[in-house]
């Protein structure tokens, strides 16, 4: 059976790029374009992997609960926006309880950066 992977970001149509702490050198389009094609080489050697964008504390759980729901992932990976971004520390406190709560038995991984989302998740299959 195939090892499946969830990785969660910030939707970056919600990230406001001009906010104190958020790197200069990313854009909506560079966050997309990463996680796409970490999904793509995932999945491509075999794996379940699912991408889930997340909008705001008020959704995330729902968000959440509906992408296990699905399977429950070996590996989720965690985006750097949602660990970094001064403005969402308070979304990362919650999908972490959220996690730990309806995902115990699933390794956690983070990336650097969106195109290496794959390479941390191999770091746990």
């Amino acid at each position: 059976m195939p090892k499946t992977i969830l990785i969660i970001g910030e939707d970056p149509a919600e990230i406001d790029f001009d906010a104190p702490g958020t790197p200069k050198d990313v854009s909506a389009e560079t966050i997309t374009s990463g996680l796409e094609g970490s999904v793509a080489r995932l999945r491509a050697d075999g794996y379940v992997a699912t991408l889930l964008l997340t909008r705001d504390p008020a959704t995330l759980e729902e968000q959440v609960r509906e992408a296990l729901d699905n399977e429950a992932p070996d590996v989720v990976v965690i985006g750097a926006g949602l660990r970094i971004l001064p403005a969402l520390a308070a979304q990362f406190e919650q999908l972490m309880n959220v996690l730990h709560e309806y995902a115990p038995n699933a390794k956690l991984a983070f990336n650097s950066q969106p195109g290496d989302s794959d390479i941390a998740a191999r770091r746990w299959v």
